[in-house]
C-alpha cells in the first residue's frame, strides 16, 4: 500500500515537470499575520508538542532529529530540534510560514498523512529528488476537538538516513497518541476549572484563596466589591485590611477561625462581614488558607438601629419622668442665681456664681437633649437660602474655631439663589455639632472646610478635617447615645444629629481613617420631600 501512495505522488510530479536533479524549493508562503493566527488556534497543541518532542530528542540520545507541525492545510507553524537538519530544511524554505505543496516539493510524508489521514515515511530513495535520497521523514496526522471545531495536522520527523530507524514511526504514532490524552486531560481539567469558577463567582459570599506564603492565587467578584483594598494574584493576603493578620494566623497554626465580625470602611461606605478563614492541607502539610465573607451589613444595622431604638426608649422614659421635675426647680435655681449676680458682691463670690450658673445651664443642655432625644419635634420647614445660612453657621464659630488657631475654607458650589427647604435651627445644630467636634479633633493652623454641592435634586454639605480621625470600631458607635470619646462629652450631639438628618428624610455618610482626618457628608432632599410649614 506504501508503494502504491508513492508511485501515485511519482507519477503526479513527472506530470508536473519535475526532475529529480531539480532542488526543491517552497515558493508559497503566507503573511505573519495569518501565520500568528494560527499559532494561536494550535497553542495548545504546540505546547504539548513541544513538550513530549524535546523529551523524544532526549530519548534518542544524540541522534539529529528535528520536528515540524503543520496545519491541516500543510502550513508550517512550528519546528525545533537539531540545528543542522534545521538548516537543511530552510535550504528547502521549508519554515515556519511556508505552505508545502506538491507541485514545489515533490514527494512528502507530510502531504500524503494529511491527504489520507494515515501515519507514514519517506526514506532515502523513496523521495523524488535526489537531494533528498540521504534523509527521512516520518509524519503522523492528529485530530484535536477545540472551542472552535476539530483541529487536524501533522507532526513530522525530519533525520539523516544515517541516524533512520524503523522503530520512529511507531514512537512518533505512540507520541501523537500520547499527546492526544494529554490533551483531552487538560481540557477536561480545564472544563472543571471554568465550572469552578463559574461556582465560585455566581456565590453569595466572598471568596479570596492564598497559598501557603499567603500569595493571593485566586478571589471571586464578590470578595473584589467587599474588600476595600485593590487586591490582585500575586500580592500578599496579610497586606489586606483586617484580613492580613486573620490569614496569618490561620497560615500559621493551621487552625480555622469561623465567624469573626470584620469591619470594612472605604468612601464613606461601611460594611459588616462575617468572616471564615479556613486552612487547606494536603497530606497533613498546609498548603495555604481561604476565606468566606459573608456579608451581614443590613442584619447589622438593623441589629444597631434595634440597640439606639432600645436606649431611645429609654432615654424617653427617663426624660419623661425627670424632664418636668429637674426643670422647675431647675429654672428658680438660675433665676435666684441670676438675681444674686446682679448685687454687688465681692470678686471670689461673683466668680463662684458664675461658675454655678455655667453648671446649671450645662445641665439645662443636657435635659434639652434628653428631651430632643426621646421625642424630637417635627422640622418647622421654611425656605433657607443656603449660602447665606451656611455663612451665619460660620460666623457663629468662628469665635471656637480663634480660640483653638483653627481656620474655616468655605467651598461653596452652591448659588446664592438655591434654596434649601429645612428647619433652619435644626440644621443649624447639626452643623454646629459636628463643626465643634472637627475645630477639637484638629490641630492647631490647620484648617476645617465646609463645602456644599448639589446634585439629583439633593444638597450635600461636607465638613472635612485633617484631625485625629475616627477608629473603625468608634465609626460604627458614634451614633449610639451616650457614646463618646471626649472627657466631658455627654454622647449626645451627634445621636441628635443623626435623629434630626432622618426627620429631614437625609442621611449622615462618614469617611474618617486614624490620623488622616473625617469627613461628615449631610445630604438633604432639597424640596418635594417636606412640606412648607405655614407663617
Amino acid at each position: 500500500m506504501e508503494n502504491n501512495y508513492l508511485a501515485e505522488v511519482r507519477r503526479r510530479c513527472i506530470a508536473y515537470g519535475m526532475q529529480p536533479t531539480d532542488v526543491p524549493s517552497l515558493r508559497t508562503t503566507v503573511s505573519e499575520e495569518h501565520l500568528q493566527r494560527q499559532k494561536r488556534l494550535y497553542a495548545d497543541i504546540l505546547e504539548v508538542t513541544k513538550g513530549f518532542g524535546e523529551n523524544t530528542i532526549q530519548l534518542l540520545n544524540g541522534q539529529m532529529v528535528s520536528f515540524v507541525v503543520t496545519d491541516d492545510k500543510g502550513l508550517v507553524i512550528d519546528s525545533f530540534g537539531d540545528r543542522i537538519i534545521r538548516e537543511q530544511l530552510s535550504q528547502l524554505n521549508i519554515k515556519e510560514g511556508s505552505l508545502l505543496i506538491e507541485r514545489e516539493v515533490g514527494i512528502c510524508a507530510t502531504l500524503i498523512t494529511l491527504e489520507y489521514k494515515i501515519p507514514f515515511q519517506t526514506v532515502g530513495t523513496d523521495h523524488y529528488h535526489l537531494v533528498l535520497h540521504e534523509s527521512a521523514c516520518h509524519s503522523v496526522p492528529f485530530s484535536v476537538p477545540g472551542n472552535h471545531g476539530v483541529r487536524e495536522g501533522t507532526i513530522s520527523l525530519m533525520t539523516s538516513i544515517v541516524d533512520f530507524s524503523n522503530y520512529q514511526l511507531a514512537m512518533l504514532v505512540n507520541m501523537a497518541e500520547s499527546m492526544g490524552r494529554e490533551l483531552k486531560l487538560r481540557k477536561t481539567n480545564q472544563r472543571q476549572l471554568d465550572l469552578h469558577h463559574l461556582m465560585v463567582d455566581n456565590l453569595d459570599t466572598g471568596i479570596l484563596l492564598a497559598d501557603r506564603s499567603g500569595i493571593v492565587v485566586d478571589f471571586n467578584h464578590v470578595a473584589l466589591n467587599i474588600i476595600p483594598d485593590y487586591i490582585s494574584v500575586g500580592q500578599s493576603s496579610y497586606q489586606i485590611t483586617e484580613l492580613g493578620p486573620l490569614f496569618l494566623q490561620t497560615i500559621a497554626n493551621g487552625q480555622r477561625q469561623r465567624g469573626i465580625e470584620v469591619h470594612f470602611h472605604a468612601g464613606g461606605t461601611h460594611t459588616v462581614c462575617l468572616a471564615d478563614i479556613i486552612p487547606i492541607f494536603e497530606n497533613g502539610i498546609i498548603q495555604g488558607a481561604y476565606a468566606q465573607l459573608r456579608d451581614i451589613t443590613e442584619r447589622y444595622l438593623l441589629e444597631q438601629q434595634i440597640i439606639v431604638s432600645e436606649k431611645l426608649s429609654a432615654i424617653g422614659k427617663l426624660a419623661a419622668g425627670l424632664a418636668h421635675e429637674i426643670r422647675n426647680p431647675l429654672t428658680s435655681i438660675m433665676g435666684f442665681v441670676q438675681i444674686i449676680r446682679e448685687r454687688p458682691l465681692d470678686p471670689d463670690t461673683t466668680r463662684y456664681l458664675g461658675f454655678v450658673h455655667e453648671e446649671l445651664v450645662r445641665v439645662k443642655n443636657l435635659v434639652s437633649d434628653f428631651v430632643t432625644m426621646s421625642k424630637p419635634s417635627f422640622p418647622i420647614v421654611k425656605p433657607i437660602e443656603i449660602n447665606p445660612f451656611l455663612d451665619s453657621v460660620l460666623d457663629f464659630m468662628e469665635g471656637q474655631a480663634a480660640l483653638h488657631d483653627i481656620r474655616f475654607i468655605r467651598d461653596y458650589h452652591t448659588l446664592d439663589q438655591d434654596i434649601l427647604y429645612a428647619d433652619a435651627s435644626q440644621i443649624k445644630q447639626v452643623l454646629i455639632n459636628i463643626l465643634q467636634n472637627a475645630v477639637e479633633a484638629s490641630q492647631p493652623k490647620e484648617a476645617v472646610t465646609l463645602k456644599s454641592t448639589i446634585q439629583n435634586k439633593h444638597l450635600t454639605i461636607t465638613i472635612s478635617d485633617n484631625g485625629t480621625g475616627i477608629s473603625p470600631e468608634n465609626l460604627t458607635k458614634i451614633q449610639n447615645p451616650f457614646f463618646t470619646t471626649k472627657e466631658n462629652g455627654t454622647g449626645l450631639g451627634l445621636s441628635v444629629s443623626y435623629r434630626i438628618i432622618n426627620n429631614h428624610n437625609g442621611e449622615i455618610i462618614v469617611d474618617s481613617r486614624l490620623g488622616a482626618g473625617t469627613e461628615f457628608n449631610i445630604r438633604l432632599p432639597l424640596s418635594g420631600i417636606l412640606k412648607e410649614c405655614p407663617v
